[in-house]
């Protein structure tokens, strides 16, 4: 473990040293899964879980993150709602991510838009009469045949746009491991966690500039998934170092996603990873694009 936290530190100093204007690239942060994604984190209550994400952006000047809100949260935990208070206080805007976080091909289309609607009286009560009217998808998973078209026709007549991502660190694999690993007290094995994770994002980074550029030729802004756990909470400052150190220029998702590669005119858009899905569609070859995160056995971890 010692040889890896070295390899992961060196790599985060190479990084900030060779962040030059030339590397420089847009991108929005948005978070998933307000007001409580995962299990309760021992010892860390809800609301200072907002406030480490809250706080950590601020100090990153990043200048707006969408939460996009499951409002089941509040009913399964009372008291729940003062994150999105919070979120609201900070500036930052509130979504749609659906009532329950159902797959869209769990049910029927009509159930789907009926899981859109039910998260719009929460979101109206803190967003008032500014704009909520951004989906992401649960899952990532924008529909089957049966499904996706159906759902897409409905969201342009009700005025939504579908908050694609082009880029995630997997922070929601760690969440549960995290947890378990707090409430038995393995400090051993939750230094290998944020070891594992910040090779992760490292690796992570290089993946999604080499996978632009294959793709689409240039560096497009690019938009970053996380959930609103408590491990994600912790690490989010060392996240922001990293991206910092690596070029990045934090911008609103609505500046991100009026570039051209987020054209809703993709018939699959918000199903996936944006990069990865559009590489697929149009027959690019990313075989040669390194390798992303690795969260092979994770899962395993303080059972």
């Amino acid at each position: 473990m010692k040889s890896l936290l070295i390899a992961v530190a060196g790599f985060a100093m190479m990084a900030a040293a060779g962040a030059h204007a030339a590397d420089r690239f847009d991108i929005a942060i948005t978070v998933d899964d307000l007001p409580d994604h995962g299990s309760q984190t021992p010892g860390l209550p809800r609301i200072d879980i907002a406030h480490n994400y809250i706080n950590a952006l601020k100090a990153h000047q990043v200048p707006q993150a969408w939460g996009f809100v499951n409002a089941v949260g509040i009913q399964r935990e009372p008291g729940s709602e003062a994150v999105l208070k919070a979120w609201r206080d900070a500036g930052f805007p509130l979504g749609n991510h659906t009532y329950s976080h159902p797959n869209v091909n769990s049910g029927t289309v009509e159930a789907f838009e009926a899981e859109i609607e039910a998260d719009e009286s929460t979101l109206k009560t803190y967003m008032g009469d500014n704009n909520y009217r951004y989906l992401r998808f649960p899952f990532l998973s924008a529909g089957d045949a049966a499904h996706h078209d159906a759902v897409n026709a409905w969201l342009k007549a009700h005025n939504y746009r579908i908050a694609d991502v082009s880029v995630s660190f997997d922070d929601w694999a760690y969440t549960e491991t995290y947890n378990r690993c707090l409430a038995k007290n393995d400090q051993a094995s939750i230094a290998i966690l944020k070891t594992r994770y910040l090779a992760g994002v490292d690796a992570g980074i290089v993946r999604m500039k080499s996978l632009s550029q294959a793709v689409y030729g240039r560096m497009i802004p690019q938009v970053l998934l996380t959930h609103i756990g408590g491990f994600a909470s912790i690490m989010l400052p060392e996240v922001l170092n990293r991206l910092d150190a690596a070029g990045a220029h934090y911008v609103t998702l609505e500046q991100a996603e009026s570039d051209a590669a987020y054209a809703e005119t993709d018939p699959k858009a918000g199903d996936g990873a944006m990069m990865e899905r559009t590489a697929y569609e149009t027959g690019k070859d990313i075989s040669k694009v390194p390798a992303g995160p690795n969260n092979a056995g994770i899962d395993a971890m303080c059972k």
